[in-house]
Order: C-alpha cells, then structure tokens, then sequence
C-alpha cells in the first residue's frame, strides 16, 4: 500500500525549503507538559520541534495555527504508538536510519547534511526519526489490518482512466497488448558513510555475499552479521517499477540469486530476485491505476481507523 508516500513526498519538500533558508530557532530551555493520552504525556518541547518541523510548508499560516496543529498531529502519533505497542509492531533503529538516509538521498544530500539542516532550524533529527517511526508503524498497522477488504475491481480501473481522460492506456488495457516482466524483490543495502567510509571493502563484502546468497528466506541471516547492511522488501515491481540502476539488469538474475552490486549515494545496493513471471503488457497500467485507488481507499481507511482510536482515547489538555 502507498497512502504514506503522499507524506513523504511532502516532507522531502518541506527539507528543500529548510536547506534553502537558515534561520537558526531558539531551542527552549525547560519544557512542562501540555497534553497526556491514555497516560503518556506530551511536552511543550515536543510540540515546539513539531511546530518548527510543520512551519517549513504551513506557508501563510499564523504561528498559534502551527502550534494548535503540531499538538493535534503529537496527540494523533501518541495514539499511533500505543496502537502499534498493542499491537506489536515495532520499528528497528537501523530501518528509521536507512529511511532518514533515502529521505537525504532524494535531496541529493547526505544524512550528516540533512541533520545539520534541521539543526539549522531548531529541529533535533531525532524528533524527525521519531516522526518517521510513527509513520512506518502505522503504514504497517493499516496495511496489516485492511489489506484483505481493499479490493479493485476492473469497472473502477477503466472508471478511473475515463476520469482523467487517458483514452490510450484504456485501450491497451482492454486489448491486453504486449508482456512484461513482474518481480518479488527483496533489497540489499551496504551502507557506505560519507566520512572515512570504505567503499571498495564493502563491495567485496557485497560479492562475497552474493555468492553465498541461494534462496530470500535465508537471506536476513546472511546478511545479519555485516555491519550497517539491511535487507528491505519492495515487494512485486514490474521492470518499470524498479528503481533506475537496476532497470534491465534483472532478466538473467536466476530467482534465489542476487544481482551485480550497484554503487548508489546510500552505499552499495544489491536486489535479490525471490520471483519472477511473465505478465500481460496491461498489467503495468492496471497496476499503477490500481496502486492510485489503493491509496485513496487507504487514506480513507486510515483515518476511520484513527477516529476509531479517539473516541475511545482518554485525552486530557493542560492549559
């Protein structure tokens, strides 16, 4: 599922425009609690890293508007949290890093650069990791929870390109011209810091583990041991899904078997090909327009689910 990726991209441009200016914010030095859901409090120092966080792209906005939201999206995230915890989701220290690392990727950054421009602006990248981590908990939460009632059906896919007017791809996909094919990947991440990182080391580090590597589901405990390595799914991506250094590059990759190592700004990357099949050429478009829907219903799920947990929540404010 997809709905988060509208708030990443938000946030990403948000950190554009924090590179940009370079205003320094004046951390406060005591900080009392303001607000405490089901038992577990918010601080004043919280909302005013959130508030710092949010004013990057709540342009226009009165700073009492930026602060009655950051307090209103802690209290949502507290509500997140303990869901997971009830849960038991959790979110690893080395994700939230390889996360806050692609985010520094996207801007054509590095993490150290990204942290010194949120310090710039008052803002701790912890508080920025701890937003992250909340995020990834509850994409994980609602995919867990609805994915198997979220189902689209074909009248809404060609309802959907009637919509926005694609008469093209419409046509091809009720005429189901052409293959392709679809993969279930799993990536494989060498991270290679900015500073005194050694990047010839660790791409022998790749190629030996690559000639080891014989089937996905041994491949976490291969790859456990190296230092700052993680394994992440991407799940099924046809060839034009994947990223860009591994476009063409899958074909001849035997499933089970890792690709060649690619030097990318996070380090060295590798996928592992866990399947592959040839589909009808259509399924690229169904995909995407399905993918499109999925998100909408997504988001609409989400927020049942939060005011689910916030008319049960005890929410006490503390003026």
């Amino acid at each position: 599922m997809q709905f988060a990726k509208r708030a990443g991209a938000v946030a990403a441009i948000a950190l554009s425009a924090l590179i940009l200016q370079g205003a320094v914010g004046r951390v406060e030095a005591q900080t009392t609690i303001k607000v405490v859901v089901n038992g577990e409090p918010i601080t004043s120092n919280e909302i005013n890293q959130r508030a710092k966080l949010l004013g990057l792209f709540m342009r226009g906005q009165s700073a009492a508007s930026i602060q009655r939201a950051a307090e209103e999206e802690l209290i949502d995230d507290k509500l997140k949290i303990l869901e997971a915890k009830r849960v038991g989701i959790s979110i690893s220290d080395r994700e939230i890093d390889t996360a806050f690392a692609g985010f520094a990727q996207r801007l054509k950054i590095t993490p150290a650069q990204m942290t010194q421009a949120l310090a710039q602006q008052g803002v701790d990248a912890s508080s920025f990791k701890t937003r992250l981590r909340t995020q990834m908990m509850w994409q994980q939460l609602v995919v867990g929870r609805f994915r198997s009632t979220i189902n689209i059906s074909d009248a809404e896919i060609l309802d959907a390109l009637d919509k926005k007017g694609d008469t093209k791809d419409k046509e091809k996909l009720v005429k189901r011209e052409g293959t392709t094919n679809e993969y279930n990947l799993q990536q494989v991440i060498l991270v290679v810091p900015a500073q005194g990182g050694n990047a010839e080391a660790r791409l022998r580090e790749a190629e030996a583990l690559r000639a080891k590597a014989n089937g996905c589901d041994g491949l976490q405990s291969l790859v456990r041991p190296l230092k700052e390595a993680v394994v992440k799914p991407l799940g099924k991506r046809t060839e034009d899904e994947l990223p860009d250094v591994f476009r063409g590059v899958l074909a001849d990759v035997p499933i089970g078997k890792l690709s060649k190592p690619q030097r990318t700004p996070l380090g060295i990357e590798m996928v592992a090909v866990c399947e592959k099949r040839q589909i009808s050429g259509d399924f690229t478009i169904r995909s995407k327009v399905e993918d499109e829907l999925r998100q909408k219903q997504g988001e609409l799920m989400s927020r049942r689910y939060l005011n689910d947990l916030k008319r049960i929540a005890v929410i006490n404010y503390r003026r």
